[in-house]
Formats: C-alpha cells, structure tokens, sequence
C-alpha cells in the first residue's frame, strides 16, 4: 500500500510540473472597463489555456495568442460577469465592457417546498455549495459541514469509523430534542447515509420565515439537502478518490515509571501508609524500565482510509439524470482483526418532461453501512489504559496478556481475542413526483417519500484464556439485535408565481402533508458457546432472554406560504403550518404556526445611487413567528396503558401477578416557540465584500416536563407542559473576493453566539447526575454546571483552623483544596455552598476559509474553532490514583503541592479516603475547553484544458489534503480533545488524516 501511494505522488508530482509549450501567434490588445471606468487587475484568457494576462491600473492589456488553440478569449474580474469573446480575423484590438454581477442575488436558494431568489429573502437562511464540501477526507457529510456556516453548530467528538456527530442550530431552546429537522431531496431523513459527492447545495433555515413551513417539525431548524442533477450536453462521467493515513491525536501525557513510582511514595506517605517502592526499584525503573503507556499500546500509529465515487450524469431531450456510486472503506485505530467501517452509497435522480405540462421524477438511493467493532463496552476497554501504571507491561516477555494488580482483564487481549460486534445498517430512500402545470405560473406537485431503515447486530463474545491466575472474561455470549423502521411521507402542494405590470410578484403556496412512522425491534442473548467457537444462537447452551418492542406515531399537516415583492424593494410574506400530531390527545392535538417577514431593499432606492460604488447591495429584513415541538420519548402519555407483570403484588411476603395502569396526562400539548429574528445584508465595492448580521430571539413556552410528583402517587411522573426558556443570539458572515495580478484569491468568515436561561420551571429546580452534576433553574442556562468552588489550598494548619470545614470528610491537611463557603455558614456541604459554573454547550462558534488559484493550482486553508466552553473533567483523565487504584500519574502531576511547591497546579498526593476532599465535585475539575482547529488544509493543481483535449478528458485534478493537522486549546496539555463532550477521557481519539486526491471528469 505504501508503494502504491509513493508512485500516485510521482505521477501527481509528474504532471504538476509537466508542460505543453505551444508556439506564439497574434498579438491582441485592449481595453477592460465597467459602466465607470477601467478596471484593473481583470483576467484575460485565451480560452481552454492558461495563456492570457491582467489588466494594469488603466485597464489595459497586452499578450500573444497561442497558434492551435480557442479562438476565443474569456475575460473575468471579481464581481462582474465573465465575458467570452470571439477573436476576429484581422482584430487585434478590443473595448470589453462588463457587468456588474449580481449573481448572488440571482442564485436560486431552496427554501422549504420550492426556491426562492436570494435577493428576495426575509429569513435567515445560509446557503452552502457543493465546493464546500469537495476534497476533505471525512466519512460523512457531517464532518464536511462543521465551520461552514453560522450558526450550525456541529461537534465531532470521535473520530470512530461510523461515529455521527452532534448538530445544533443556534443553541438550545428546550429541555428536551435540539436536533434540526434533515429534509434530503424532499424526504425526512439524514445526513449520515447521503454521500458528499452528491450534494449540490445545502440550505440551512434557522428562524420561523423560513422554516414555519414544515410547523412541529422545524423548531429547531431545518436542513435542506438537495442531491445533483445532470447538465445540459453530452454525458459525463465523473470519478473522484482519495486514499488517505490517519493518525490519532492528543493522548494525555503520562509520568515515567520512576517518576510514578516516587509520586505513589509520597501519595501513601501522605495518606499514612508505607511506601511502596525501594529507592533501589525506583532507580531499577529509571535505568531499564519498563515504561509502558498502556493507552497508547491500544491504538495503532497510522490506519488507512480511502473513497471512491463514479457518476454517470447529463440532460438532454427533456431527460435530466445521475447516477452514483460511492465506497467508503475507514480502519479503525484499534489494533484488532480488522476492524472498520465500510459505506455503500448508491443513488440515481432522473426527471422527465413529458411534455409541456407533465413533468415526473425520482430520487432513490441506497446505502449499506458496515461496521466491525470490538465484543466489548468501549469506555471499559480505554478506562484500564488510562489507570494502569507504567511499571508493568501489557504483554509479557512470552506473549502472554498481562494481568495488572486490581483487574481480572487485559484491555488489548479483549481486542485482540476478546471476539467481535459486526453491525449492518441499510436505508433505502427514495421520493416519487409528478407536476402538472395547468396554466402558466400555477404549479401542482404531488410527491411520494420515504425511507426504510434496517439495523442488524451480531455480536460474538469469546471467553479470553489468560496465562496468569484470576483471569476474568472466561464466558462467551452471542447477542442478535435486529431493528427495522418504515417511514412514510407523501405530500401535495400547489404554487402560484406571478408577475403583475412588471412591479408586482405574488408568489402563493398551498400543501398538506403526512409523515407516519413505525418501527420494531427485537433481540436475543445466549451463553455458553461450546468450544468458543462458531457463534450463532443456535449453538448457545443457555438462552439469557429475549426482548422486543414496537412503536409508531404519526403527523398530518396542511400548510400555506404568500409573498408578495413590489418593484423589487418591498417583500412581504407569511407562512402558516396546522399540525396535528399522535403524541397527543384528540383535544389537545392540534397547533397552528403561523410567521410573517418584511423586507426592505434599500439599494433599489434613489438616495443609495450616489454610493453604489461603495454599497453595492443593502437589505434589512425582521421576521416573527412561532414553532412547535412534540419531540419527547413517550408516544402515549396521554392515555393510560394496562400492563402486567408475574411480581406486581406481595401477600405475605409472595409475589403475586397482577395488572396497573401507567401513568398519564390527557392535557399534555404543543411546545411554542416564538422566534423573532433582524438581518440584514450588505454588498460592497461591486459585490467583492459580502456581509450578512443576525440577531434573533427564541422564546419556548408550555416545554413538556416530568416534574416531581408525591411518592404516593405510585405511577411515576408524566409529562406536564410547565416550563419556558429563552435563547439569544446573533450571527456573522462575510464573503470578500479579490484579484492581485493572475492570482484569484476569497475569504470567508463567519462567527455566531448563543445563550440559553430557563425562564420558568413552575419554581422547582432539577440536580442531575453522577460525578458531574448539572442543574435546571430558573435564571440560569440549561444543564449548568452545578458545583463547590475552589479557593486555593490550604497551606497551614492554622488556615485550616480559620477556614470553613468540609463537612463531608473527618479532616483536611495542608495541601488540600480549599472550598468558598458560599452562605458563610463556616462550613462546606454541597446543599449550600454549590455554584453555578457555566456548562458544556459551545459559544462564539466561528469557520474561516482563505482560498486561491493561480495558473491551474488552487490552496485552500479552512479554520474553525470555539470561543468560548467549560468542560468539567473527572475520573481517572484527571485525578491521580482516583478511585483509589495504582494510577493514573500524568505529568501534571508533578507539580503538586509540598511544603516547598506551595503554588502548585494540583494539591498534595494521597490515596483512598485522603482524597474524598479533593475529589469532592468542585470548580478545580472544569477546564477552559477553547479551541482552535486548522481543521483542512487543501493543495491541488487542475492540468491545463488544452492538455486534457489531446488525451480525450474535460478534466483532471490532483490533490494533497490535511484533515485536523494542528488544534490549539488549553485541554491540549492534558490529552483531552476540546470537542469531547464526555467528561472521562474513555473515548476514541480525533484523528489527524493525510490524504491524496483524484478528480476526472470525462
């Protein structure tokens, strides 16, 4: 494989540096200008080549034709349309005059059930282009969208084959699903199975004009994705690949094993315990080890990945089609019999006109996910790594799998040996539509969608033979999961555009639409495989248990949109969604979403013309309106279900079978949110600079919540509409293009905050958690940190004499952390002296891109990190010797206090009981989890148009890609990735990945 990439790099490296000299023939020369002047710094370019030249500060310009080649020459300039201009016999000299390009403004952006023309936008609506997404090594088009807008909030905590990462538009609004509705091609969906190298554009709708079309479904944004279609010509085939290496990324750094051992001295020293270790072991340990870090040794140095895309595409005679075929093939940085994840994409889109009336067609694609993983829980497998002492070694000098003091396991014989979970995920998913258009303008389009998901799981434990006595492990299991879900949903809508006296645009909108879901579920566990071999169900000697479920739910909507736009400067419209959902009661289950937006195009009027040079384009815009949310896990809380059981009652001290009803709540409804929004758009100096700004206002009413309810009550808690929040925000975009001589170059940026704070919880307040604890009050963010807070440590006893007392430990010693007493009771205990100390959700999220092209080469280097995030850290990736085990020791632990280290990082050393006051829950454990990733890194070359005609190809670009290559962050230093949203460091690491890259179109 390492030779295969070694010769792809000569050949890339071969026609990068190749040429094709041609010999020299007429002279042209002219003149570049726009409605006011000459413009300087314009491209001039024989067509097909890369001959031609740039206009100097008068707009002039001067160069040599190439004899064989276009007699045509294509002038270009940022922000202006390009021209293409015929060479006539004789002519040597041209007066070219450009336009003004406002294609932007003319671009098509989808917006829910139709298009809209940028210009005319009221909502917030961020529009990203399949350029966007082309050349980054990731295995789904989540990762490829993180950065690229504001707003669209998207953490990749793991870089595992087959991870998903979480997305968000514009923070948190509820306290319960913050997940935005994916519409693939008119299909509820997501975005994990449609391959990259199919999308064409990405609309991501953040406020109620622009999303109140799709109503319940919608309150937390919606993401449109709309697949390619062919274009008109010949057809073409395309082949894209990458084959790429990646590497694992910020492990935490451990201490030596002499330096452990001297730390784990002092640790039982302080806790009053004898020494563990002689100075002669401790020397031992520096001179000849071992010094093993068990964390890294289960992870390879380098796994390959690679993608391969063809498509067949084109349009002609009415018939527009594409048809794709994607690979995915991702190892997994566990060391383990292959394990991975492979992806099979395939899709075909075809549109027919039948004739001027009739037009039908059809998006189907299928997509097969292959992953093969591990036998075991994957946080139990890291966590030993990170607890185990350097000291000894995971392998022995014979090869047998070590086991350590404390533990019956060995992490890498569980993924060598330990057996394997081979999960296959299928989803088929397609739509069907005809349009009629009866009379000019009217457009009735009816549409049939779904999806079908499949979700098979076949795990095979075997039982691990150690070598050392007291080995665990030494039953094997086979465990068989299988999901299947149908969702359905046909629309039909019906649109009117029309334009009145050449001033007035009416654009009218009138559907209704079904979604119906339902699902089954089914699994089985067997023990005792004979021979740990052959791992089927049927070969099980003890059947464990069986279990299944089923659910389904269902929505139907009707819905309507009008907008009306005078003289292109005056835009109105409104949306309106009835829902009704099958999450509620017949009285309670239907709500109507309606908005309104207004727009002002302030560069159409007369006043703007003396600065249109300047200020090229100018729109403010406000929208209002209101959302539902139905998104909990109880499908029929309203009613109250009979169940059944063999142990319901007791009669003197038997159990006895019975039935009870469930809990439920007749008058549980709709959750509202009210979503004002102010944007406005700006163009300046010919539309070379783009700004758009944002501020919106997310008010969330009637949030279904399970508040507490007496004990004797008996029936649990249901859901109750009883809570509001509210969430604010604002974004930032610009876009600026520009030319210095034959060099292209465009910046984009974009940065967006949001903050969310409980409004009303009916006065209760909710603690939640384990060794983190988070807290939902009123006044406050959802999930807040909820801890002590430290100050400092105590460095005598006469500190400790004078200062609060923790309650929940018998005494302190210097060196410990010292708490603040909050209610200056002079005594620390959690129900009085805890703080609110922010939370984990990300702020001042931002992307930035620099890209260029000069002479067929293009580089590109995109940006994206966090401002602003707390992360508390607990367990074993922060505290040394936690939980009372051997280690963990990391470097940081060597600054720790002593009475000679008084302004150290981390308090004394102890063991077991010692360390309940250091450990206690406090602020010490939440770190600055800022970052800042150059997230892609992209360097390419595009051979010349005159060399791909002599060997019979449109096109051929080669590239070299860097994903993840540097991350800047305070966790760095302690081996954690700031986009973990975990707070035990027993995760898959982020990836770095390097990669060669192939285009071809033909």
């Amino acid at each position: 494989m390492k030779n295969q990439y070694f010769k792809f790099l000569l050949v890339f490296l071969g026609l990068v540096f190749s040429t094709n000299v041609l010999a020299q023939g007429v002279r042209l020369s002219g003149m570049v200008s726009d409605q006011f002047g000459p413009l300087p710094g314009a491209t001039v370019l024989q067509k097909g080549t890369d001959n031609g030249t740039v206009t100097d500060f008068d707009g002039n310009f001067d160069f040599n034709l190439l004899n064989e080649s276009s007699q045509f020459i294509v002038v270009s300039y940022i922000g202006f349309k390009s021209q293409e201009i015929a060479i006539v016999p004789g002519k040597t000299n041209y007066e070219i005059t450009l336009q003004s390009d406002l294609n932007q403004l003319e671009d098509v952006v989808v917006i829910g059930y139709g298009t809209e023309k940028r210009a005319n936008l009221t909502g917030a609506i961020s529009s990203i282009e399949s350029e966007a997404l082309e050349g980054k090594p990731v295995a789904n088009a989540y990762e490829a969208l993180q950065g690229e807008s504001s707003g669209l909030i998207i953490q990749n905590t793991s870089s595992k084959p087959g991870s998903v990462p979480r997305i968000n538009i514009r923070g948190v609004s509820t306290i319960n699903g913050n997940t935005p509705l994916i519409v693939v091609d008119g299909v509820i969906s997501s975005l994990n199975n449609v391959n990259p190298n199919n999308i064409e554009s990405i609309s991501v709708l953040k406020d109620a004009a622009s999303s109140a079309i799709y109503g319940s479904r919608a309150a937390n944004g919606v993401i449109l994705v709309t697949t390619k279609s062919g274009e008109k010509g010949k057809a073409k085939f395309s082949y894209q690949t990458m084959m790429g290496v990646q590497q694992p990324t910020n492990f935490p750094n451990f201490a030596k094993s002499w330096e452990y051992a001297t730390l784990r001295n002092e640790a039982l020293i302080n806790s009053g315990m004898a020494p563990a270790f002689t100075p002669q072991e401790i020397l031992e340990f520096k001179q000849n080890g071992p010094d093993v870090n068990w964390n890294r040794e289960i992870y390879k140095d380098m796994a390959l990945q690679s993608t391969h895309n063809f498509s067949l595409s084109g349009a002609n005679d009415g018939l527009n089609y594409l048809v794709s075929l994607g690979y995915v093939d991702q190892e997994s940085m566990f060391k383990g019999p292959d394990y991975g994840y492979k992806k099979y994409n395939a899709r075909i889109n075809i549109d027919k006109k039948v004739n001027e009336k009739f037009k039908i067609g059809a998006r189907l694609s299928f997509a097969r996910n292959d992953i093969k993983d591990h036998a075991y829980f994957e946080q139990f497998i890291i966590e030993p790594t990170m607890r185990t002492p350097p000291i000894y070694n995971i392998i022995d000098q014979d090869g047998n799998y070590t086991l350590v003091s404390g533990s019956n396991s060995n992490p890498l014989a569980q993924l060598m040996e330990g057996g394997t979970t081979n999960t296959q995920n299928d989803e088929a998913l397609g739509n069907f539509s005809l349009e009629y258009e009866p009379v000019s303008g009217l457009v009735i389009k009816g549409v049939l969608g779904g999806n079908i998901v499949s979700n098979k799981t076949h795990q095979f434990r075997k039982a691990i033979e150690f070598a050392y006595p007291g080995g665990g492990n030494n039953e094997n299991s086979v465990t068989d999961n299988y999901f299947r879900s149908l969702y359905l949903n046909p629309y039909l809508t019906a649109t009117y555009v029309k334009t009145f006296a050449d001033k007035h645009d009416l654009n009218v909108l009138v559907g209704s639409s079904t979604e119906k879901f339902e699902s089954e579920f089914f699994g089985v566990t067997g023990l005792d495989i004979p021979g740990n071999d052959h791992g089927v169900i049927d070969n099980a000697g003890d059947i464990q248990g069986a279990s299944g479920s089923g659910d389904e739910w269902s929505i139907t909507s009707y819905f309507g949109r009008v907008g009306y736009t005078f003289d292109d400067k005056y835009i109105i419209k409104g949306n309106i969604r009835y829902d009704g959902s099958s999450r509620f009661s017949s009285d309670k289950r239907w709500g109507v979403f309606p908005s309104v937006s207004v727009g002002w195009v302030m560069s159409e009027e007369n006043f703007f013309k003396p600065i249109e040079d300047i200020v090229s384009f100018a729109k403010i815009r406000a929208s209002w309106g209101q959302l539902g949310n139905q998104d909990i896990s109880d499908l029929y809380g309203y009613q109250s279900l009979v169940s059944s059981g063999s142990n319901v009652y007791s009669f003197g001290g038997v159990g006895a079978s019975g039935a009870y009803y469930s809990v439920s709540n007749q008058n549980r409804t709709w959750e509202t949110s009210t979503m004002k929004n102010i944007g406005l758009d700006l163009s300046f100096f010919k539309r070379k600079l783009d700004v758009t700004f944002e501020v919106f206002d997310n008010l969330t009413n009637d949030i279904l919540l399970q508040l507490p309810v007496p004990a004797t009550y008996g029936l649990g808690q249901p859901f109750q509409n009883a809570g509001s929040v509210r969430n604010r925000g604002w974004e930032l975009s610009m876009n600026y293009g520009f030319a210095t001589g034959a060099v292209n170059h465009s910046f984009n940026f974009n940065i967006s905050d949001s903050h969310n704070k409980i409004e009303d919880l009916r006065g209760r307040e909710f603690i939640n958690g384990g060794d983190v604890h988070t807290i939902l009050r009123e006044g406050y963010s959802i999930n807040s940190y909820y801890a002590l807070k430290s100050d400092g440590y105590y460095n005598s006893e006469a500190e400790i004499a004078e200062g609060p007392a923790p309650i929940f430990v018998n005494d302190v010693d210097p060196g410990d952390i010292r708490y603040l007493d909050r209610n200056g009771d002079g005594k620390i205990d959690y129900e009085n002296d805890r703080f609110i100390l922010g939370n984990e959700f990300p702020r001042y999220t931002y992307g930035a891109t620099y890209a260029m092209d000069w002479n067929g080469f293009d580089f590109s280097v995109f940006i994206q990190g966090v401002g602003k995030r707390q992360q508390w850290l607990r367990g074993e990736i922060i505290e040394a010797f936690h939980n009372n085990n051997e280690g963990p020791v990391f470097e940081r632990h060597l600054d720790r206090w002593t009475p000679e280290n008084l302004d150290a990082s981390y308090p004394r050393l102890t063991v077991g009981s010692e360390s309940v006051n250091n450990a206690a829950r406090s602020d010490f454990y939440i770190f600055n989890a800022q970052y800042l990733r150059i997230k892609n890194v992209q360097l390419g070359y595009t051979l010349p148009a005159d060399v791909m005609e002599n060997i019979g190809m449109e096109s051929l670009r080669l590239y070299l890609t860097g994903l993840n290559l540097l991350t800047f962050s305070p966790l760095n230093d302690l081996g954690v990735d700031p986009e973990n949203v975990g707070y035990s460091g027993r995760v898959y690491p982020v990836n770095r990945v390097f990669s060669l890259g192939l285009n071809i179109n033909f």
